[in-house]
C-alpha cells in the first residue's frame, strides 16, 4: 500500500507498507520528495515503491493506492495529464521487470498506516 501527501513543491512525502500474501506487514518505508502537484506526487510514490521492490527482489506485486486516476490510467480507462506522463513511462519500464504486477484502488480509510507514514515524512 502506498500513499503520498503534497502541500507544495518542497513539502511532499511518500509512505508505503509492504504486506505478505497473507496480510502480514514485513516492511515499511517513507521518503520526502519534490513534486509539482498531488497527482505527480502519487505517481512518484508508485515509482518509488517499484524501485524498492526491484531492489529487494519482490517480483510479484500488487500496488494499492487511493489515487483512482492512476489506477484507471493503468487499466486503460483514463488519459493522464502531460505533467505525469514521464513518471508513468518510468513506472511502465520498471513494471517490465516484475513477474506479476497489478494496480488497485484502495479507499484512504483503508490506507491509514501508509497515510500515517506520509504525514510523518512531511512534518519531519
Amino acid at each position: 500500500m502506498v500513499d503520498t501527501g503534497w502541500k507544495s513543491f518542497d513539502r511532499a512525502g511518500i509512505g508505503w507498507v509492504a504486506l505478505t500474501s497473507n496480510g502480514n506487514r514485513f516492511f515499511e518505508g517513507r521518503k520526502a520528495i519534490k513534486a509539482e502537484s498531488a497527482l505527480q506526487a502519487e505517481a512518484i510514490g508508485i515509482k518509488e515503491v517499484l524501485l524498492w521492490a526491484k531492489q529487494y527482489g519482490v517480483w510479484h506485486l500488487e500496488v494499492s493506492t487511493d489515487c483512482l486516476p492512476i489506477v484507471c490510467f493503468f487499466a486503460g480507462t483514463e488519459r493522464m495529464h502531460y505533467q505525469v506522463l514521464g513518471v508513468l513511462e518510468d513506472i511502465c519500464w520498471l513494471g517490465s521487470f516484475f513477474h506479476c504486477l497489478s494496480f488497485s484502488f484502495i479507499p484512504r480509510s483503508f490506507n491509514v498506516y501508509a497515510h500515517g507514514l506520509t504525514c510523518k515524512t512531511m512534518t519531519s
